[in-house]
């Protein structure tokens, strides 16, 4: 009998570690879906002008970018807010192959040889306080590089 009680204590002991650990596991995934990416759509310009995307930042949030090259090129990056301050900067650059570069700060000056579409995440940084809600402007100038 005695045996009897301690094999259905630890078959309920083990029960219970089992629940617990799959609990654990969804509140970490709980954390990380409360903070949304907003998409915004590239828009549309002449050829050869910069691309200009006038947005308000929520906080806690983040914005994805999105523009396209045709050809090596050399990219220049610069974000602005109203006064020049604020916990706002470029968080990553995903590369149409899928490499991520960053984080970098309110500018982004590099060459880019892979043809596609690449996509700026611009989110607060989560290492300083206050994050920034309010507008705030990029503007994405892409030059060939006759190389």
């Amino acid at each position: 009998m005695k045996q009897m009680k301690n094999k259905v204590l630890t078959g309920c002991s083990a029960f219970i570690l089992l629940i617990g650990g799959c609990q654990s596991g969804s509140k970490s995934n709980t954390a990380q879906d409360s903070v949304s990416i907003e998409r915004v759509e590239q828009p549309a310009v002449a050829e050869n002008q910069p691309l200009q995307f006038q947005l308000v930042k929520i906080a806690g949030k983040k914005d994805t970018l999105t523009f396209d090259i045709k050809s090596r090129s050399f990219v220049n990056v610069t974000l602005s807010t109203p006064d020049e301050t604020g916990n706002i900067r470029i968080n990553q650059i995903i590369m149409p192959d899928g490499a991520m570069d960053g984080p970098f700060g309110k500018t982004y000056h590099d060459s880019l040889y892979i043809s596609g579409t690449y996509q700026l995440i611009i989110a607060e940084s989560l290492m300083q306080e206050n994050p920034y809600t309010g507008e705030y402007q990029v503007k994405i100038e892409v030059k060939e590089d006759q190389r």
